[in-house]
């Protein structure tokens, strides 16, 4: 199912043409994946979430996949096809929000991922609301989303007692 969704948004990114574009994106896919990173890091004995995948071997494998495929197939998808007008892309933006939470409460009840330490679907869909808000951010204001991203970082980690420093 995880693998399977990583293959249907890389088919998306090559069928519209927005994998053409990859240049464009690359900071900002170098950007995601480093927060993704950090987040398998930090939390390594930590985990608020974990995956359970039917096909990949575990965790971090599936982790790996999501990093190099879903992660950058989503942000140049995402960008490519962000509109310009503000009503639009407000809309645009809440349905991405909503298509990555139908995705993961599919994986949710089908077993796929799990989540620990106090985080939940709900901490998931404001996950998401920052996500996507970082993105489109970080590939028109590098600095904004640095700073966002860093308050975000250091919120979750005192949030969810993640421990650090051991």
């Amino acid at each position: 199912m995880i693998l399977a969704t990583n293959v249907l948004f890389v088919l998306a990114a090559l069928v519209s043409g927005a994998i053409k574009k990859w240049k464009t994106y690359y900071e900002t896919i170098l950007f995601i994946s480093f927060c993704d990173l950090l987040y398998n890091l930090l939390c390594k004995n930590h985990l608020t979430w974990a995956f359970y995948p039917d096909f990949l071997l575990n965790h971090k494998t599936t982790e790996l996949v999501n990093l190099f495929v879903l992660l950058p197939a989503t942000t140049m998808l995402y960008l490519h096809f962000f509109p310009n007008h503000k009503t639009k892309q407000f809309v645009y933006y809440l349905g991405w929000i909503a298509g990555y939470s139908v995705i993961e409460f599919v994986w949710f009840r089908f077993g796929r991922i799990t989540y620990h330490h106090g985080w939940n679907f709900y901490w998931s869909i404001g996950f998401y609301f920052a996500m996507f808000y970082v993105l489109r951010t970080h590939h028109t204001n590098l600095k904004r989303a640095l700073l966002f991203s860093l308050v975000a970082v250091v919120l979750l980690i005192i949030t969810f007692k993640i421990p650090i420093w051991t």
